[in-house]
């Protein structure tokens, strides 16, 4: 009897055991499959822990990075473009001192320029009147010798006008004097004088013409005068044959002329 008892207790002790190694694998077993199920129906149990995970690697990394002394691309792009952005400012705010600078500057030559404008108006004004003074008795002169000077006397006063580079006055008094006698002995000269006249006012086509004339009158002192302004005009228009051409008579229809050493001497730079 004893003996059957204790069989009977080991016998549930067994049974014990085997239920509870039994609950276990089902349980085990359970636990798969609500995992399964999970995965299945997108539970978001493992995935938490996932993106946990993740939100620790990238915290990790951006610590990792900062250590470094390096940022990620985004974070470089915005440094990037806020400082752009204040270069921007920085040079807006330079021109715009700059375009400041240079309107004052403007302003102040503006005002240097119109003192100067000033102080030549003044001058021109002053030089008018002193030329107005300088007029009425040289006019009253002219009067006078028009009305009771002498050949002699209109041609010296002609003279002076010419040395004085008024050459269009002086041009007006040799014209009046051939007009008024062309066979005066001084009308050679005259007519010569009107050509450098024509010569002064850079009219050298004109005082080509001018000085052919006087080799129209039968005795003349400035025929070699001549000669040699008719060489120096056509060197004005650029026509060097021919002006190598009237240095040239110049030498050889008179060599014994003051003026062959300068035909000469253009020559030798033509």
């Amino acid at each position: 009897m004893k003996t059957r008892n204790i069989l009977a207790g080991c016998a549930l002790v067994v049974l014990l055991f085997i239920g509870l190694w039994l609950n276990g694998c089902a349980g085990s077993r359970n636990d798969r499959l609500e995992n399964e199920t999970a995965a299945l129906s997108g539970f978001p149990g493992d995935e938490v822990d996932q993106e946990a995970d993740t939100v620790k690697s990238e915290s990790d990394e951006d610590e990792v990075m900062r250590l470094l002394g390096l940022v990620k691309q985004d974070e470089a792009q915005q440094s990037a473009t806020e400082a752009s952005t204040a270069e921007t400012g920085a040079d807006t705010e330079n021109l715009q001192s700059q375009s400041q600078q240079l309107e004052a500057e403007l302003q102040q030559k503006n005002l240097e320029i119109a003192n100067l404008r000033a102080e030549v108006a003044e001058r021109d004004r002053r030089i008018a009147e002193l030329e107005s003074e300088m007029d009425k008795p040289e006019d009253t002169a002219r009067a006078k010798v028009r009305s009771t000077g002498t050949y002699k006397e209109r041609y010296n006063y002609a003279r002076s006008l010419y040395e004085a580079k008024k050459y269009n006055q002086a041009l007006q008094e040799f014209s009046a004097l051939l007009a008024s006698d062309i066979n005066n002995e001084l009308s050679d000269n005259a007519q010569y004088w009107i050509g450098e006249c024509y010569y002064g006012l850079r009219a050298y086509n004109q005082a080509i013409i001018e000085f052919e004339k006087v080799f129209t009158f039968n005795r003349s002192d400035k025929y070699d005068d001549a000669q040699l302004k008719l060489g120096y005009c056509y060197l004005r228009i650029g026509n060097v044959e021919k002006a190598r051409s009237e240095l040239n008579k110049l030498i050889t229809n008179y060599p014994d002329s003051e003026f062959v050493s300068k035909a000469q001497h253009y020559l030798q730079q033509l």
